[in-house]
C-alpha cells in the first residue's frame, strides 16, 4: 500500500501494511480498494478490551476535588432531615405535655386560676315559693373548675336556696336564671352544680356560672329569674338593691258578708308573684284572701266547694275562678270564725276586684263584697 496510506494494516487479512507499496503482500488488495473496502464494511463491535466498564467501574467524570465536595454536601443533607423532624416532634410533645400539665397555653385549659373579683351580696328574693338568696358573685377571665367556662371572661354567682313549705319545689335553674348582659341580652348558665326539686324544709347551696364579657362591670349585670312564659324578676348585681316590687305585700281588711247561712269576714288580702310552689304567669301576681266563717245556722253548713261557688270580678267585668284554696266544703254547727285562704291569679295592675259568692241552682242568694288591693 502507498506511503501515505492511513491504513497501518490491510482491513481484508489484516496484514501489516509495508511503506511504499500499494498493493497487500498477503492478499494484493490495492490501497483504494482498502479504502473502499472500510467505507463499505460495517462498524465492527467493541472488543472486549474495548467495552465500557460496569457502572460501578466507571471512572468518574468529576475530579477527585469535587467529588470529595459532593460526597460532603451529600452527607450533610442525609442527616439534616431526621434532625429536623426530631427537634419537631419533640417541640410538639413539649406543647403537648405543657398545656396537660396546666400551663396557659393556646388549645388547652389552664388549670391556673387567674385574678378573681368577688362581690358580697346577701340579696334575697322569693322565686316559685322557695326562698333564694345571692351570697356574693365572682367575675374572672375564666374559672379553671369549670370544664364549660369559656375564656373571655365568667360570672358566678353562690345561692343558697330554701324550701320553707312542706311540699317539694321544683324549677330548672338552666331554665328560670339568666344573666342580662348590655348590648348581648340574656345568658343562660353553662353550669349549676345542684338542679332539681327541692325537698321540703330544705335547704342547698348553690353555683351558677354564666358567660360573661370580663370588661363589663359588676354593677351593670343583672340576674333575671322566671321563665319567658312567667312573671320575670330582676336583681341587679349591687349592693341592697331595691326589691321592694318583688316582695309580698299585705293589707288587713274587715269585709263582710252572708252566703249560705254563714258569716263571712275577709280579714286579709296578699299579692305576691309565687304561690303554692309556682311562679306567677307573665304578667300575674297572685292574690290570696284570708276568710273566717262563723255558722248562724242550727246545723252544720255544707256551702261546698270553693272552686265552684266563689268567683273574683275584674275590673273590665272578667270572672276569675280560684287557683287554690283552703277552705272547708262545710262548716259545723257552733263554728266561729273558722279561717282559710282563697287565691286567684290577677293582672298586676290591679287596684279593685269584687269578691262573689254565688252558685247556680242552689238556691242561695248570692253576695259580693269589694276588695281593695294594697298598692
Amino acid at each position: 500500500m502507498a506511503q501515505d496510506s492511513p491504513l497501518s494494516s490491510c482491513p481484508r487479512c489484516g496484514a501489516p501494511a509495508r511503506p511504499n507499496q500499494r498493493f497487500c503482500p498477503a492478499c494484493g488488495l490495492s490501497s483504494e480498494e482498502a479504502l473502499h473496502y472500510l467505507s463499505a464494511r460495517p462498524p465492527q463491535p467493541l472488543s472486549a478490551s474495548t467495552q465500557l466498564a460496569a457502572p460501578g467501574q466507571q471512572e468518574s467524570a468529576f475530579p477527585p476535588a469535587t467529588r470529595r465536595s459532593l460526597a460532603r454536601r451529600l452527607s450533610w443533607r442525609s442527616w439534616l432531615f431526621p434532625i429536623l423532624l426530631a427537634v419537631v416532634l419533640l417541640a410538639a410533645l413539649s406543647y403537648v405535655a405543657a398545656g396537660f400539665a396546666g400551663a396557659p397555653v393556646p388549645g388547652f385549659r389552664s388549670s391556673a386560676q387567674g385574678p378573681v373579683t368577688t362581690r358580697t351580696l346577701n340579696t334575697t328574693v322569693t322565686y316559685a315559693s322557695a326562698r333564694l338568696t345571692i351570697q356574693r358573685v365572682q367575675q374572672a377571665q375564666t374559672f379553671a373548675d369549670d370544664p364549660h367556662a369559656s375564656s373571655d371572661g365568667m360570672l358566678r354567682v353562690f345561692l343558697h336556696e330554701e324550701n320553707p313549705a312542706n311540699y317539694s319545689i321544683a324549677y330548672n335553674l338552666y331554665q328560670c336564671a339568666h344573666v342580662v348582659v348590655p348590648g348581648k341580652g340574656e345568658q343562660a348558665p353553662l353550669l349549676v352544680t345542684a338542679n332539681g326539686p327541692l325537698a321540703p324544709q330544705a335547704s342547698r347551696n348553690n353555683l351558677l356560672d354564666f358567660a360573661v364579657p370580663f370588661n363589663v362591670p359588676l354593677s351593670q349585670l343583672v340576674l333575671r329569674l322566671g321563665t319567658n312564659s312567667e312573671a320575670q324578676m330582676d336583681i341587679p348585681l349591687t349592693s341592697k338593691p331595691d326589691l321592694s316590687r318583688y316582695a309580698p305585700r299585705s293589707v288587713k281588711l274587715n269585709t263582710q258578708l252572708q252566703y249560705f247561712g254563714l258569716n263571712w269576714t275577709v280579714t286579709a288580702a296578699t299579692l305576691s308573684w309565687s304561690a303554692n310552689g309556682q311562679q306567677a304567669p307573665r304578667d300575674k301576681v297572685f292574690l290570696t284572701l284570708t276568710l273566717t266563717a262563723t255558722n248562724t245556722l242550727a246545723q252544720t253548713a255544707i256551702p261546698g266547694s270553693p272552686y265552684d261557688y266563689i268567683r273574683l270580678e275584674t275590673e273590665n267585668g272578667s270572672r276569675i275562678a280560684p287557683s287554690y284554696s283552703t277552705l272547708p266544703v262545710a262548716f259545723a254547727q257552733g263554728a266561729n270564725g273558722q279561717s282559710g285562704t282563697v287565691t286567684f291569679l290577677v293582672p298586676q295592675k290591679s287596684q279593685q276586684l269584687t269578691l262573689i259568692m254565688s252558685q247556680a241552682g242552689s238556691g242561695m242568694q248570692s253576695a259580693s263584697a269589694t276588695i281593695r288591693l294594697p298598692s
